[in-house]
């Protein structure tokens, strides 16, 4: 065999360049490169598809490792949203999530526009403060203290009256009315005093008869008694409620109409307000004041909001969970490390007592919520290592919504007190990067990629030697 026919002469082993070509003293002199070279073909292909408005445009590029793709298509993600933003601003919403008023296990979402999210939060803050000084104020004036002390004082006085004809009652039978560790006794009466247990023994058959009989007629006017008490300490302690909600009402309706015209055009926080101040006249014991604890409050020395686990106040709080204020168009997100609670969002819990709380301010967003209304950019390789993410991105982009969710459960294993908020709805171009090989196995083997994934941005990792290209 000769090896003289495959040698290769030295001039060709060596790549020349003109040095004519470079008509400047020094690089300074050079205006910054501002476009990429030789990928006029990826180029367009990502114009495309970011140009596509339709479901399932998403993009995915394709090349070798280190030519650039992900700087790219930020790049031209980023001149298309300048570009936009001049003709036509967008103005990514925020969102929140609301306690839910029928179900606190299933928190409500909320869109507000643009820096908004913040604005309410604050402003549900600072009314419920308001909220506890007025109502605090109008507990502690001095004629709502005389007049519950007179409803209580009219029910004690009724109360009192109906035991004292009871034991009345009981005197003209031969009775006194003794009340023992157990319950009310009619005791028998003999010489003006109680009979004791020997007296009682030594008394005839007939007499004892007697006593019974009367007893047993005097022990039902006993009960029917203690139903009217009963009956008269539940229409006291309704007159006190309905005395607080009268005194509450005025100062909670005021407070709550400056909100309401504030936000007469959302259906959905109308609905929170109303839900809300509800809430308040239902449970204005919240609000007044005590000069102690009540001793079955606290637990463990602990005060008793920590104690149950529970803020009373938790309907007040809002969680603004995607905010945009500092947003200037639409979001773009790139995610580096793809892991579900990374991608989804994620559920926090605090640890009381042996046990898991949460509540819908313990929701925190996921690179996919963050991007909602703009663009994601991730690594397909990642993507599709990391458990249960690939499925569940799929799942999203279909649907146009995104619920947390427990990644427990995507293994079949039960998470501790679930929660089950109401998912976000999520409108994302999804630039998927990766190299063409797996793009082939993913359009082989995976039905839904090609409705997902219409559009291939194809880097090429040759550059053809073009005096433009050089330069």
């Amino acid at each position: 065999m000769k090896l003289a026919r495959y040698e290769v002469p030295a001039d060709k082993c060596t790549q020349h360049c003109d040095p004519k070509l470079f008509d400047f003293e020094c690089t300074r002199d050079l205006a910054p490169l501002r476009e990429f070279i030789g990928q006029e073909r990826a180029i367009r292909g990502i114009r495309f598809g970011l140009s596509m408005k339709n479901r399932g445009y998403n993009i995915y590029v394709a090349g070798l490792s280190g030519t650039g793709k992900t700087s790219m298509v930020k790049t031209y993600i980023n001149k298309l949203i300048e570009k936009r933003q001049l003709e036509n601003p967008v103005y990514p919403d925020d969102w929140c999530y609301l306690h839910n008023f029928a179900d606190s296990d299933r928190p409500q979402i909320l869109s507000l526009p643009q820096g908004k999210g913040k604005v309410f939060r604050d402003q549900i803050s600072n009314f419920l403060q308001q909220l506890k000084d007025e109502l605090a104020k109008a507990f502690s004036s001095e004629e709502y203290k005389a007049h519950r002390k007179s409803i209580v004082g009219e029910g004690q006085a009724g109360q009192q009256k109906l035991f004292a004809e009871i034991g009345e009652e009981a005197r003209r039978q031969g009775f006194v009315l003794q009340v023992t560790p157990v319950g009310p006794a009619l005791i028998p009466v003999m010489g003006g005093k109680p009979m004791t247990e020997d007296e009682y023994m030594n008394l005839g058959e007939s007499a004892r008869k007697d006593l019974e009989a009367k007893r047993n007629v005097l022990l039902k006017k006993l009960q029917t008694t203690f139903e009217q008490a009963h009956e008269l300490e539940r229409q006291t302690t309704e007159k006190l409620q309905n005395t607080d909600k009268a005194v509450a009402d005025y100062t909670v309706s005021r407070l709550f109409e400056h909100l309401i015209k504030e936000y007469q055009k959302s259906e959905a926080i109308i609905k929170y307000l109303n839900d809300l101040k509800t809430f308040t006249l239902n449970n204005l014991d919240l609000f007044k004041t005590r000069e102690e604890q009540p001793p079955q409050a606290a637990m463990f020395g602990l005060p008793a909001v920590i104690a149950r686990g529970v803020d009373p106040f938790l309907p007040f709080q809002v969680n603004v969970f995607v905010d945009n204020s500092g947003t200037k168009g639409p979001p773009v997100i790139i995610e580096s490390n793809p892991i579900f609670s990374n991608m989804f969002g994620k559920i926090e819990r605090r640890f009381l007592f042996g046990a898991y709380l949460s509540d819908h301010t313990m929701l925190k967003p996921g690179a996919l919520h963050l991007a909602s209304g703009g663009y994601l950019l991730l690594s397909a390789q990642d993507v599709l290592i990391n458990p249960a993410v690939w499925p569940t991105l799929k799942r999203c982009i279909k649907n146009l919504e995104l619920r947390i969710e427990d990644p427990f459960e995507q293994f079949g294993l039960l998470a501790p007190q679930g929660i089950r908020a109401e998912p976000m709805p999520i409108k994302v171009k999804i630039v998927l990067i990766g190299d063409a090989e797996l793009y082939q196995l993913l359009a082989m083997y995976d039905e839904d990629f090609w409705e997902i994934f219409k559009v291939k941005a194809d880097f090429n990792f040759e550059v053809e030697k073009t005096e433009k290209n050089v330069l």
